[in-house]
């Protein structure tokens, strides 16, 4: 029997040593520690991600061109009039029909540089759309790195209060542990002096009791240490040492009743995941609306600037010749860029919608599916509340019991098996109180994660 009390599948997870150096922290203390978790920290990197493609949407606003420049060898080529003779006025023939490989001087060199810049001036709400999402896009990020510090600050309080209640049961099965060891020491000198009522099965059916106690304080302090390591990995770089938890009393916390419906609002209003499936659906509707406006025309400016020179090619004085290797010019044009490429664009536009769409069922079912959690995690608490109020009233009367039994004992006026059907009473009924205890805060604490707010205290 005794063995079944020490089964609490929720502790094997949060169970940690206290080694006498540790250093002890508050529960505040342990969650600060643990925003240093690198999870967090890969979150805060996709939202200043985010937050650059935000910027990014912003400066397609300023201008994009690109500049071309070139640097051979120049060609030869000279101007002639019509008495043959070298002018650059009256430029009729030139030295060959055009410019070639045979005709280039690797002695002078040729140089060509041409700038050109589109300003859009209009661009029918394509730019505006594409920073909607992308500040969407930063929404997200942000309450999906608020969703993991949530689940990461749960798992904080979970080994916070499953290190409590190690200590506690730990404390109990020292007390269960001197109620044996007295009770021992009267068999043992009842039986060497042939006194009192003890037998030989009362001493074996004691040595049983004992023995299972060391062994499940052996098995307690082996998941002690290893859910110390997790509240280490759970901390991060900043758990230095062996860890403890703070003195404070290890209490059920007092409550205040409310209707699940309040709850229910909290979560609307608060809850990190219901914020971000709002803030991917406007993501998804304003990449729709871009891929739409991708299909009409844009309004620009477009100015060029070209600067030329080939010291081996004549620069004939006539606006109708070409100026290609002798040149310097700038211009300035507005333009209207319209795309072609219709189809896709359309078919992209409509796919985009669905999309959008179908974000706002996800929505729709998760919002569901939370409520149903908040309404899961306030039906814990309700039942952790009562349960604890029970076990509060066994295990004051196992208490009781075992003090008069013992009592009894040590005076011969009660059974061995009394004394250890009352010792398993008693460890029953503390060990539950103190497991409903726990599970009233772990029920607590996930109806906080549940609802958004920070823990608790704020329900």
């Amino acid at each position: 029997m005794v063995r079944t009390l020490l089964v609490w599948p929720v502790v094997l997870l949060a169970l940690m040593t206290s080694p006498a150096a540790a250093k002890k922290y508050t529960l505040p203390e342990l969650i600060e520690l643990s925003h240093s978790n690198p999870a967090l920290q890969a979150g805060a990197a996709a939202t200043a991600a985010a937050q650059s493609q935000v910027t990014e949407a912003w400066l397609n606003w300023l201008p994009t061109g690109n500049i071309l420049s070139l640097l051979a060898p120049s060609p030869q080529q000279a101007c002639f009039n019509a008495a043959g003779e070298r002018d650059t006025v009256q430029c009729l023939t030139t030295s060959s029909p055009e410019a070639s490989l045979r005709n280039v001087s690797w002695s002078s060199v040729f140089t060509h540089t041409e700038l050109q810049l589109i300003q859009p001036l209009y661009d029918f709400g394509k730019i505006s759309a594409g920073v909607r999402a992308a500040k969407a896009g930063v929404e997200v990020a942000r309450d999906k790195e608020a969703g993991t510090r949530a689940d990461l600050e749960l798992n904080v309080r979970k080994a916070y209060f499953g290190l409590k209640l190690a200590r506690e049961i730990l404390d109990t099965l020292d007390q269960g542990g001197s109620y044996v060891e007295e009770a021992q020491g009267k068999i043992e000198k009842d039986l060497s002096k042939g006194t009192g009522s003890s037998t030989v099965t009362d001493r074996l059916r004691l040595r049983t009791v004992h023995a299972d106690l060391d062994a499940r304080q052996l098995e307690t302090k082996r998941l002690q240490a290893f859910a110390r390591d997790g509240l280490h990995a759970l901390i991060g770089s900043q758990a230095q040492g062996d860890i403890d938890v703070d003195d404070e009393e290890f209490a059920p916390p007092e409550l205040t009743t409310r209707s699940v419906t309040y709850y229910e609002d909290l979560a609307r209003a608060n809850r990190p995941e219901i914020k971000l499936l709002a803030s991917a659906v406007k993501a998804k509707q304003a990449l729709a609306d871009l891929e739409r406006r991708k299909s009409y025309p844009d309004l620009i400016l477009i100015g060029g600037a070209v600067f030329a020179r080939a010291q081996g090619v004549d620069n004939p004085q006539n606006a109708f010749y070409s100026h290609y290797y002798n040149s310097t010019t700038a211009g300035v044009a507005a333009g209207l860029r319209v795309p072609l490429d219709l189809g896709p664009k359309i078919a992209r536009t409509q796919r985009m919608a669905h999309e959008a769409d179908e974000a706002g069922y996800q929505e729709s079912a998760a919002v569901s599916g939370i409520l149903l959690e908040v309404r899961k995690a306030y039906g814990e608490v309700i039942e952790a509340r009562q349960r604890v109020t029970a076990m509060e009233k066994g295990q004051k009367a196992g208490k009781a019991w075992i003090s008069a039994v013992a009592q009894n004992f040590a005076l011969g006026l009660a059974e061995t098996r009394d004394f250890s059907d009352a010792l398993i009473a008693f460890f029953g009924m503390r060990t539950r109180y103190l497991q409903a205890v726990y599970d009233l805060d772990i029920a607590l604490s996930s109806l906080a994660r549940a609802t958004g707010v920070p823990d608790f205290s704020s329900l």
